[in-house]
């Protein structure tokens, strides 16, 4: 079975079907994500975070499609955004997140422009950010209204990953196609994306 999933790096070469540009990312999670958090280069525990970021970045996606119909891919990507519906009271920096996943699937198509494809993923992901401090409010003539509480840190994460993505491209012209793709994890992280693909479909 590993033999047809994978073949030759000579037929992978013939079966190479599209390179997806990754620019646009939506990111969040079902609960909450568990972040180391540092104070300075101090590490002081762990925080849960929820909230979600949506963000641009860079990356490319390789897609490979056999004569069976099964789909290989591989990618790497960086993405810069902000985490909203977060913290109440609490501000974050912009987010920089990375991923680089594996998928092994199914691809079928419809007609002569649509690919519809299934595919599990495995990988890692990375993100980091600034938890900024809180501003404290007091009464007016207090001598320290308007000050600041001294809670700021950094959070960061590495986690493993492994889900199911389902997706589509369409093709639009000879050689470019757009794409959309959904991904729900196994600790219940969600991605959406979409955008420009560079190939065509292969038969």
């Amino acid at each position: 079975a590993l033999g047809i999933a994978l073949p030759s790096a000579a037929q992978a070469k013939d079966s190479l079907e599209y390179f997806d540009l990754l620019t646009a990312e939506a990111v969040g999670a079902l609960g909450t994500q568990t972040y180391d958090e540092r104070i300075g280069k101090q590490f002081i525990g762990t925080r849960p975070v929820a909230g979600v970021l949506v963000g641009g970045g860079v990356g490319l996606r390789s897609v490979f499609r056999f004569p069976t119909g099964v789909r290989f891919s591989i990618e790497a990507s960086g993405t810069w955004g902000r985490l909203g519906d977060a913290d109440r009271g609490v501000a974050y920096s912009t987010v920089t997140r990375a991923e680089f996943l594996t998928g092994l699937g199914y691809e079928v198509h419809l007609g002569r422009a649509l690919a519809l494809h299934t595919t599990s993923l495995v990988g890692l992901d990375a993100q980091w950010m600034d938890r900024a401090a809180e501003l404290a409010l007091f009464d007016a003539s207090a001598p320290t209204a308007g000050s600041l509480l001294t809670s700021s840190s950094s959070l960061s994460r590495v986690d493993l990953r492994l889900g199911q993505q389902i997706g589509a491209h369409v093709q639009v012209t000879s050689e470019i196609a757009f794409y959309a793709d959904g991904t729900l994890d196994y600790d219940g992280q969600w991605r959406v994306r979409a955008g420009i693909a560079i190939g065509k479909l292969l038969r």
